[in-house]
């Protein structure tokens, strides 16, 4: 009840006692009036009709004659900001006699306060009273309202003023004393919230609290800077041996302090602990301690950023003499990402080397494999494998080129390009000559491969016949195999979504015109002195001619650039493929940059932005246009190095009739063959012509750039991807993806030590069909988290053995009975809401801290 209702109760009181009066007169003598706002008290008066009358020093004589004479019919409070005077010298006291016991308000504001406040132990009233002066500050006081919890008690009281004047988020002493760091001044005890703390509490109340609450021994000095220190000590001696930092700072209850620092680098407060991790490292010359050890002293330590230094250093110094252990260093990996320092500022380190640690475990298999023995297992080997080295590498030189301050890296980086360029790919090349002076140069074809020149006949065609669907059909110019295999596994990831892969062998050669030519309807029937390729005797060169080549085998085809079509509108591009069955979307972001000498150097970035537009181009035609099925596929690959080209690598040019070429092959007639270089029949295509290409990682001296180079048989020029994606639609959609399942794989459910582990088993292989999990685990016992908080992903593409996960928990010091129930709760946190997984009941078997 406020003081409002008090007063209004009061002049109801007096009416009711004043049998036939109209009106009642109530004095307020308020000795505390500087902190009163009287206009709130006045408005709500005046809404019940009573006037609000202001007694002075000089006043008094004018407010008698307007009680008596001037107005006589309205209700008063008369209000008198100071003391009630002795009855001797109050000129108004006959007023106040005749208007009876409810005459004058007396406003007990602690008891007021205390009911606003839903205070109910009068026990608390001593401590408010004492502690008045904070309550005086609306400001304060509704502050304090909103933290305060149900039926608080003393201790209730203390930590809701400690959050106010700390401005903490609640009144909880970790939440207390993360506020209270993050104030200017740090670890001070001259920190500014506890100035502010000490004009209005013992300060020593806080330190009490938070010392009892993390197990702290109390210090007469330094009192924050000991308490911060000791709690990061046991977070940091929590998975080190504590001999190590040679410092020590005894705690009761390690568990919660080792939490706490976790938590506390998940929320939005971090900074502040950041900045006071960075100072103890100094002071605990963790630098010099870390340099005196090996990383295996630390590597499950996460306090310190100079850890994260030593274990990048360590795996830096293995790469480098190819000493690592790789599976080893995948687990190690594992285990840091979940660390804070990691995703603060490592990532980019973290990321580049993870991807050489990739390389080098290909790299090991690359070495270790024999050589194809035909062409099949040469095709299967990179449609299988060896794609995956031209992709790491692709990603690693990305992640050097865009990285900062990732200098240090350089010598690792060139020896991966080394054994990239020089023994990898001289080795693919071997392979791929040998197999070319065997048979390939005489017969393109390889038996059982998809043909890329049978494209239209074998997946469009039987399309057309069978159903009344839409075709898209993106070619993207130079889209090689490996990019093909990032862009499919990024599909999968799309829900409602069926894709898969089929390995395509180009034509030979491998270049634009003739790869074009061959995803058309129709029989390459020749090539003119000029270049131009011609199907069914049509020129196929440009837009025009390849819509009519189209229309001839599906009156309702249309050809566009695909750029062009995805920039319009939904009524814009509805008019050009309304009642259209296949539309053909050319696509040229990789060979345009490519192909320059001026601008190959950005070949990789331009993947990056190919990859980008696909998936643009894909998510508008399936949703602007509801597309069902699209087919994504190349005309040609590509070779791509980033060093210079070495003089052994250039051949002479070709000579005579050439129809068009490259760096990589000449087309024509009476053509020479220099050493270096390999005819190759064309029979297979029926055309009378002659091709010439550069054996192994060869160029000719003329004609284009030296690093990005295609037309040759290298596999990643002449293997190229075909991916179908078929848009789910109907009774087979579903509304969230597959996911894999897990469960809690422990066999007794007993909890009988505060650190402990649980096994989790992933029950499924991720694969198209299952995604990924990811799951948020702790403890809780009656709704309250008694432990760490975990994060998992279950991503395992392994077996039954490789599927199983073994997690730490630490649980909060605190007196448990024996034998109550705790529960692991897991929360699925996959995709964009969270929601609960599963739920594990545990019983609790272990001594209490007391």
């Amino acid at each position: 009840m406020d003081i409002v209702q008090e007063l209004l109760q009061l002049f109801e009181k007096q009416l009711t006692e004043n049998i036939g009066a109209d009106r009642a007169i109530v004095f307020w003598y308020d000795a505390q009036s500087e902190e009163r706002d009287l206009a709130e008290i006045e408005q709500a008066l005046n809404e019940k009709g009573i006037k609000v009358w202001k007694l002075n020093d000089h006043n008094a004589f004018q407010t008698k004659v307007l009680l008596e004479l001037e107005d006589t019919e309205s209700s008063y409070l008369i209000y008198a900001p100071f003391a009630k005077p002795k009855d001797e010298d109050n000129f108004l006291l006959d007023i106040l006699l005749y208007s009876g016991k409810y005459g004058e308000f007396q406003a007990d504001e602690i008891a007021i306060m205390m009911k606003e406040l839903r205070i109910d132990h009068l026990a608390i009233r001593p401590f408010i009273e004492e502690h008045w002066a904070f309550f005086k500050n609306k400001q304060r006081v509704a502050k304090f309202k909103k933290l305060l919890p149900n039926n608080p008690n003393a201790n209730d009281v203390k930590q809701t003023m400690m959050a106010v004047l700390c401005d903490a988020k609640s009144i909880h002493p970790q939440e207390l004393l993360k506020s209270v760091v993050a104030k200017k001044g740090g670890m001070s005890d001259n920190n500014e919230a506890l100035m502010q703390m000490s004009k209005y509490l013992d300060v020593n109340l806080f330190f009490e609290l938070i010392e009892d609450y993390f197990g702290v021994s109390p210090k007469e000095e330094h009192r924050l800077s000991h308490i911060i220190e000791t709690i990061v000590y046991q977070h940091a001696v929590s998975h080190i041996d504590e001999g190590v930092l040679q410092v020590h700072y005894p705690c009761s209850v390690p568990n919660i302090c080792k939490v706490f620092i976790d938590d506390w680098l998940k929320s939005d407060e971090r900074e502040g602990l950041e900045t006071i991790l960075l100072e103890l490292e100094q002071k605990w010359n963790v630098p010099q301690l870390v340099e005196t050890h090996t990383y295996e002293a630390f590597i499950r330590c996460f306090t310190f950023p100079i850890i994260e230094q030593k274990v990048l250093d360590a795996l830096h110094e293995l790469l480098l003499n190819e000493t690592v252990l790789v599976n080893e260093w995948k687990s190690i990996l594992a285990e840091r990402r979940k660390g804070y320092w990691y995703q603060a500022h490592f990532a980019q380190e973290y990321e580049l080397l993870e991807k050489i640690l990739d390389f080098y475990e290909w790299k090991i298999i690359f070495e270790r494999d024999d050589a194809p023995k035909n062409e099949q297992e040469w095709f299967s080997l990179y449609t299988e494998k060896y794609y995956r080295i031209d992709q790491l590498y692709r990603h690693i030189y990305l992640l050097y080129r865009k990285g900062t301050n990732l200098e240090r890296y350089e010598q690792l980086i060139e020896r991966v390009t080394f054994w990239y360029e020089n023994k990898y790919l001289m080795t693919l090349a071997a392979y791929t000559d040998h197999l070319l002076e065997t048979r390939l140069s005489k017969q393109w074809n390889i038996p059982s491969v998809m043909q890329q020149r049978n494209f239209y006949q074998h997946f469009i065609r039987p399309l057309l016949e069978a159903t009344r669907e839409r075709i898209f059909v993106i070619i993207s110019d130079a889209l090689r195999y490996e990019i093909g295999m990032e862009l499919l596994e990024e599909f999968q990831q799309r829900l409602n979504t069926e894709v898969k892969m089929i390995p395509m062998q180009a034509t030979l050669p491998t270049y634009t015109q003739l790869g074009m030519a061959a995803l058309l309807p129709g029989k390459i029937t020749g090539i003119k002195e000029d270049g131009t390729i011609y199907v069914n005797d049509l020129s196929t060169k440009g837009l025009q001619n390849r819509n009519n080549i189209l229309q001839m085998y599906e009156v309702d085809s249309i050809a566009l650039k695909m750029e062009d079509f995805i920039q319009l509108t939904k009524d814009e591009g509805q008019e050009y493929i309304r009642g259209k069955r296949v539309v053909y979307l050319y696509h040229d972001a990789i060979d345009a940059i490519g192909d320059s000498s001026k601008t190959e150097a950005y070949t990789y970035e331009a993947v990056e932005n190919a990859l980008e537009r696909l998936k643009a181009a894909v998510r508008k035609l399936t949703g602007t246009y509801e597309a069902v099925r699209i087919f994504l596929t190349s005309d040609h690959g590509f070779l791509y190095q980033t060093s210079q080209i070495e003089q052994f690598q250039k051949t002479e040019s070709l000579k005579g009739e050439i129809y068009d070429g490259n760096r990589r092959f000449a087309i024509g007639k009476n053509l020479t063959v220099p050493a270096g270089a390999i005819k190759v029949s064309l029979d297979y295509l029926g055309i009378d012509c002659e091709a010439v290409i550069a054996k192994g990682l060869n160029r000719f001296t003329a004609g284009g750039g030296l690093r990005f180079v295609h037309g040759g048989a290298m596999p990643q020029e002449s293997i190229i991807p075909l991916i179908e994606y078929r848009q789910i639609k109907g009774k087979g959609r579903k509304s969230e993806a597959e996911r894999v399942n897990v469960r809690v794989a422990s066999i007794q459910k007993v909890i009988t030590s505060y650190r402990f582990i649980v096994p989790f088993f992933q029950e499924e292989k991720v694969s198209p069909e299952r995604q990924p999990r990811t799951l948020r685990a702790a403890f809780y016992r009656n709704n309250e988290r008694i432990s760490n908080e975990v994060t998992i992903t279950f991503d395992s593409t392994g077996e039954v053995s490789e599927r199983q996960i073994e997690v730490v928990f630490h649980l909060l010091e605190d007196r448990y009975r024996m034998g109550e129930i705790c529960v692991l709760r897991l929360e699925d946190v996959s995709g964009r809401t969270t929601e609960l997984y599963a739920e594990e009941e545990f019983e609790l078997k272990l001594y209490s801290i007391e």
